[in-house]
């Protein structure tokens, strides 16, 4: 026993050793502070960058205007936005069409990103602002149904769908040009300024404008879909359709593969390659353009709907016979005043 106290009172720590593991201690509980505020960092910082839309670029979605408090007696009408920019204008305009047909009051409880674009003249609400409502639902993405003729507007409705038809907004087309799908000022600037150098570079300040859209990349990867593009020779035949209609044409071309289009495509003096990266912009010039040579895709859809002249398209696309082909009724996804090629 008194050999085990002493050995016990020899291997006591002196007052150096324990101040060196205090040291110790509180060096280490600093370091974990630092770390846990490292990590606190980096977490919001990964969620302002995942909570950014991209599109193109990087930007935040503007904020839409509040809904307001509204004596409209009218039951209200919102729609669901699937897809991407060019499925959301035709889920938008739908809306916009349905609200008229049955005297509703259009509202968004969604987010979508074509308020980056366009100043919408619709407010932004809740489901709540629709009290009791209905859900109507398609029968085919790209293909027309009666369901938006006629709503029950005793109670709210909710479209669901990517509702690819003209037939659906018909009857607001002129509305949706003029009131709707109007441009943010510094987006229309940005493509009346790219024009005008166009023109001056080209030295046709006078020239008709067609716009030529080009798409490629997922659209050539998912052929077993039903995606296609529009082979080399639909371009040609198409541009050389402007210029025997019109003596002084001036082609813009923009693409998402603009190096294979300038491989590939007319290099003629009257064409002019956009290097823009900026998809809201090659919208906004096409679509400011007075006809249209189009490639697949909604996208590409909407800029020939907007620019309102002249409108060209592949009649391959879809292809038949695929999952894309099975849900597409040609008549009611291409308006029957535009031009298979």
């Amino acid at each position: 026993m008194l050999v085990e106290l002493q050995g016990y009172f020899n291997n006591k720590p002196n007052s150096s050793t324990f101040n060196i593991h205090q040291k110790g201690l509180k060096i280490r509980v600093v370091q974990a502070q630092q770390w846990f505020l490292g990590v606190l960092a980096i977490t919001v910082v990964l969620i302002l960058v995942y909570s950014t839309r991209y599109d193109g670029t990087m930007r935040l979605e503007p904020k839409p205007p509040p809904i307001m408090s509204d004596p409209d007696p009218r039951k209200k009408v919102t729609v669901t936005f699937w897809g991407r920019n060019g499925n959301h204008m035709f889920e938008y305009s739908t809306l916009i069409g349905a609200a008229k047909r049955n005297n509703m009051t259009p509202i968004l409880v969604e987010s979508t990103t074509i308020w980056n674009m366009f100043k919408l003249p619709i407010a932004k609400g809740s489901v709540e602002n629709l009290d009791t409502y209905k859900r109507y639902k398609e029968q085919l993405p790209s293909g027309w149904c009666n369901m938006t003729e006629s709503l029950d507007t005793s109670q709210g409705a909710y479209l669901m769908g990517y509702l690819q038809s003209w037939r659906y907004f018909e009857n607001v087309r002129l509305e949706l040009r003029k009131k709707h799908f109007v441009f943010h000022d510094h987006l229309k600037k940005a493509a009346m300024d790219y024009i005008d150098n166009v023109r001056k570079e080209h030295k046709k300040q006078d020239a008709v404008l067609v716009a030529v859209h080009v798409r490629r990349g997922d659209f050539v990867r998912q052929k077993r879909k039903g995606y296609t593009v529009g082979p080399i020779p639909y371009f040609y035949r198409a541009m050389n359709y402007f210029r025997k209609k019109y003596k002084n044409v001036l082609f813009i071309l923009c693409s998402n593969d603009v190096i294979w289009s300038m491989d590939n495509l007319d290099d003629s003096p009257d064409v002019h390659y956009s290097h823009n990266t900026d998809g809201y912009l090659d919208f906004a010039i096409m679509a400011s353009c007075d006809h249209m040579v189009m490639s697949a895709g909604s996208y590409s859809w909407w800029a020939g709907y907007l620019c309102g002249g002249d409108v060209i398209y592949y009649h391959g696309y879809p292809q038949p016979n695929t999952v894309m082909g099975n849900n597409t009724i040609r008549k009611d996804y291409y308006p029957p005043w535009w031009i298979p090629l």
